[in-house]
């Protein structure tokens, strides 16, 4: 065996070894993150984390903002959650302008599902969550403390 195919025969065995970890520890996530979808609500998000608002009904008559405000007012919370330190006055901002419990419902569903883990956007091992479950997850219980009543008088769970 010459010294050319004693190198190629070290790569493939290097790559051997780092290949199948790399592989096996894709399938565990994998597995694990199919594990955790099983215990959801039928809207997706985690019933550990978030109610589930998939039958909730909005009435369009008691909406005090448009569909785009919605948005923006969605925006707006998932920037203030967004990767590492949590922005708490622009949350408490932002929820203080919303009036209605049809306006919350509004914002909810124009935040949608996003993924979570740890306040990043995470692809492949975080989990979906509606705002109510991103809101549990940053904020400490004595903030939610301070938004709970509003949530409470919108009869909406968090």
């Amino acid at each position: 065996m010459d010294a050319a195919q004693a190198n190629k025969a070290a790569m493939i065995t290097t790559g051997i070894k780092i290949g199948v970890p790399v592989v096996a520890i894709g399938v565990g996530i994998y597995l694990i993150r199919r594990a955790i979808k099983k215990r959801s609500n039928p809207d997706g998000t985690s019933s550990r984390v978030a109610p589930s608002l998939k039958d909730t009904v909005i009435e369009t008559k008691n909406l005090t903002i448009t569909p785009s405000d919605a948005a923006l007012f969605a925006n707006t919370l998932y920037g203030a959650m967004l990767d590492f330190g949590t922005d708490e006055k622009t949350i408490y901002s932002t929820i203080d302008k919303i009036a209605t419990k049809d306006d919350m419902l509004l914002v909810i569903k124009a935040f949608g599902m996003k993924q979570y883990l740890w306040g990043t956007r995470a692809a492949f091992i975080g989990q979906d969550y509606n705002l109510v479950g991103w809101l549990r997850f940053e904020l400490s219980e004595g903030e939610l403390a301070k938004i709970k009543p509003k949530f409470d008088q919108w009869g909406i769970p968090l």
